[in-house]
């Protein structure tokens, strides 16, 4: 609702005056216009606070305040606990002097400046794509499409709106944002650099295949134009907004000098409905501070250029946290077209699309998880470790998404591990079929044996039609880890190998399946293979009550890469009811010792 946030309270900062009690209607409607109303008179903007207060939140802002000659209310939150009045600067000490003798305010300060950057068109430009190196930089497009089920991530951009007729908006949902500078629900961009930030958010979140991103919903708060100082109240309003709007990131694409507490207020109300804050750390070549950015709940993003050198305009200092190319980019602006951009807004932006990206994947990921998640996969630049030039490093999108996999697999890991010890036995009726093929993919080829081989052939006779470009068939022991297949054994049953074949090829293979094998597991991660004779779901694969497995990793012969992991209980996309393969094998975590038993004649 917009007058849980803000509205006029006198009337007299629109022109007409109150008649008594019977206009109380007016005064709301009046609301919707006051600012740009009382925004040019030259007035001296303060904010006034009341208390914190023990349950978290702030005491009560009365309803009707009496107030000095000459002032006038501006704004109002009670969420955040404060108001903003406009008074003559000649008698600002004055009249916060006056305020300070009512009861219920807490303190008062200046309402501090903000200020974005800006962008130029360019009309030989008819595409995002053309020259964009900083996706190229930032490893954007080698990120491999989700074949799992994402979830749509809300990123916020507040700056000077959005310009959704431009063709790269189509890339993004749309949410519900709100102009603060207009007072309206439409955040219509005037001047393009709004749109720019929205359109890179988009292009690294899921623009780079060309198709619509189902799973991004960006929200425009518009707080002003570029060239003109945005209110810090109007941004700690938009931050508490796009909080209250369900956001899982807001992107702060602009910053000033001087704190404010007004933003720390919505700061930490966005911190603790666990949005992740992330904003430029500033274009002025300084260490100076820089706000909202050296909020420590909020990612400073600083710049770099394409020799991976610090760019000249970027701030740095100890808040700097993470850098992304900065400069000479190509963005979306006003009526369809396209500009360049340069600054640390840009840099910024980047990051909160890779960090979309990550949590559209991963939404088990908190915040500070994710925050985590971007730092250690940063590609360290300067000094070793975290430095006041480049913090983490550059910002990586592959690396990203792994680091976000392995955590996510961690959490779901324990999450259903249990302590329990069984056997694992299958049930799955007799197979007929004695005589089967091994398909292996070029490169790299997990692959086990169900159970023996009738003709007892050795590993060099089974693999000796294969070119195995001159890699060693490997086998993986809990106690020696790797250690080369034996060329002169037969493959044991259930056992785990890796195989390289440099082309597609096939291997026959004739069982006894009517044998008993056995294959013991132990405590931890093992390399093994499914006893089935067909697919079967990860979740059959023991069939005693209980779970005393936890995780499964299946390697991806054709793309060369590990499948998203499989873990106990779990549904969605590390579901245990996605299928085992047969004739590979597969990394197996137990919660305890146990055994693969492959009974004769099932």
């Amino acid at each position: 609702m917009v007058g849980y946030y803000r509205f006029c309270l006198n009337l007299s900062g629109c022109f007409l005056k109150p008649v008594g009690i019977a206009i109380i209607g007016l005064v709301l409607l009046c609301g919707l216009l006051c600012y740009s109303c009382c925004a040019d008179t030259g007035d001296v903007r303060l904010i006034v606070y009341s208390a914190p207060n023990e349950s978290g939140g702030y005491e009560p802002v009365p309803p009707d305040v009496p107030l000095p000659e000459n002032v006038t209310f501006s704004l109002r939150s009670p969420l955040l606990g404060f108001i903003t009045v406009d008074t003559d600067p000649n008698e600002t000490v004055y009249i916060k002097n006056e305020l300070l003798n009512l009861p219920w305010v807490h303190e008062i300060e200046p309402d501090p400046k903000r200020s974005s950057g800006s962008v130029e068109k360019d009309e030989l430009v008819q595409n995002s794509s053309p020259g964009q190196w900083a996706i190229e930089r930032t490893g954007v497009r080698e990120v491999l499409p989700f074949e799992g089920n994402s979830s749509v991530c809300r990123v916020a951009v507040i700056n000077t709106g959005a310009d959704w007729t431009h063709p790269d908006a189509v890339y993004a949902i749309r949410g519900s944002g709100y102009d603060w500078a207009g007072q309206d629900s439409r955040p219509v961009d005037e001047d393009g650099y709004g749109t720019a930030l929205c359109g890179l958010v988009s292009l690294v979140a899921g623009n780079i295949s060309g198709s619509a991103n189902s799973s991004l919903l960006i929200i425009p708060e518009r707080i002003g134009v570029t060239g003109d100082d945005f209110a810090a109240s109007l941004s700690a309003l938009a931050i508490a907004h796009a909080t209250d709007a369900g956001s899982d990131i807001i992107l702060t694409g602009y910053g000033g000098a001087e704190p404010s507490r007004a933003e720390d207020r919505a700061i930490a109300y966005a911190k603790e409905h666990g949005v992740l804050l992330i904003a430029p750390a500033g274009d002025e070549d300084s260490n100076n501070m820089h706000y909202p950015s050296d909020n420590f709940d909020v990612i400073s993003v600083g710049s770099v250029a394409k020799t991976d050198g610090l760019s000249y305009f970027s701030n740095y200092g100890i808040y700097t946290e993470l850098v992304a190319p900065g400069e000479d980019l190509i963005v979306p602006c006003l009526n369809r077209s396209y500009c360049r951009g340069t600054g640390t807004g840009f840099a910024a932006a980047e990051v909160a699309g890779i960090a979309a990206l990550v949590k559209s994947r991963y939404p088990g990921l908190n915040s500070e998880e994710v925050r985590s998640v971007l730092q250690s996969s940063a590609i360290d630049l300067g000094r070793t470790g975290r430095d006041m030039y480049y913090g983490y490093g550059l910002i990586n999108a592959p690396a990203a998404i792994r680091a976000a996999e392995d955590l996510a697999l961690q959490k779901t890991l324990m999450a259903y591990s249990e302590q329990n010890s069984r056997q694992m036995k299958r049930s799955q009726g007799f197979v007929n079929q004695a005589l089967c093929e091994l398909k292996l993919e070029t490169g790299w080829n997990f692959i086990s044996i169900p159970g023996p081989l009738r003709s007892a052939k050795t590993a060099r006779d089974l693999f000796s039609g294969i070119n195995t470009d001159g890699h060693t068939i490997w086998t993986y022991k809990k106690t020696g880890g790797w250690t080369p297949q034996s060329p002169d054994l037969s493959p044991a049953p259930m056992e785990g190998m890796l195989v390289y074949s440099g082309l597609k090829a096939t291997v026959p293979l004739v069982l006894n399946i009517n044998s008993d094998s056995t294959k013991e597991l132990e405590s931890g991660w093992n390399l093994a293979g499914s006893p089935y004779l067909k697919e079967m779901p990860a979740s059959s694969l023991f069939n005693s009550t209980g779970t005393f497995w936890s995780g499964i990793l299946t390697f991806n012969a054709s793309t060369q890469q590990y499948d998203p992991a499989i873990i106990s209980g779990a549904e969605g996309t590390f579901s245990d009811s996605r299928n085992l393969s047969p004739f590979s094998s597969f990394w197996i975590f137990m919660d305890s010792n146990g055994t693969f038993i492959r009974s004769s004649g099932i």
